[in-house]
């Protein structure tokens, strides 16, 4: 491999790790709203995960739990496009009620 090829490798490697760590910032950006929107509405986030693979088109799905002020356990999909904060909720469903949380 010639010194040439090998700065190309370097480069393109460099560019691709650039590209996942900004992409793993949007990411983190997009469940932070989802958080947010969740306490706006004074609601207890007690689990925000990625769907990676949920669609094609361009934004961030996510799988949450959460609890009310009712003290009912919720689970719930919602997503939310890279460039805006609104959090768009699919499905909720009530999995429990917890005493302890509603007092």
């Amino acid at each position: 491999m010639t010194p040439d090829n090998l700065r190309l490798c370097l480069n393109l490697s460099a560019i691709a790790g650039i590209v996942a760590v900004l992409w793993f910032l949007g990411v983190m950006l997009c469940r932070e709203w989802v958080k947010n929107d969740l306490r706006q509405k004074v609601f207890e986030p007690l689990s925000v995960r990625w769907r990676p693979f949920a669609s094609s088109r361009v934004f961030c799905a996510f799988n949450v739990v959460y609890a009310d002020f009712g003290g009912f356990i919720h689970r719930a999909r919602c997503w939310t496009y890279w460039h805006r904060r609104e959090v768009c909720w699919e499905d909720d469903e009530v999995l429990a009620h917890d005493a302890k949380r509603a007092a």
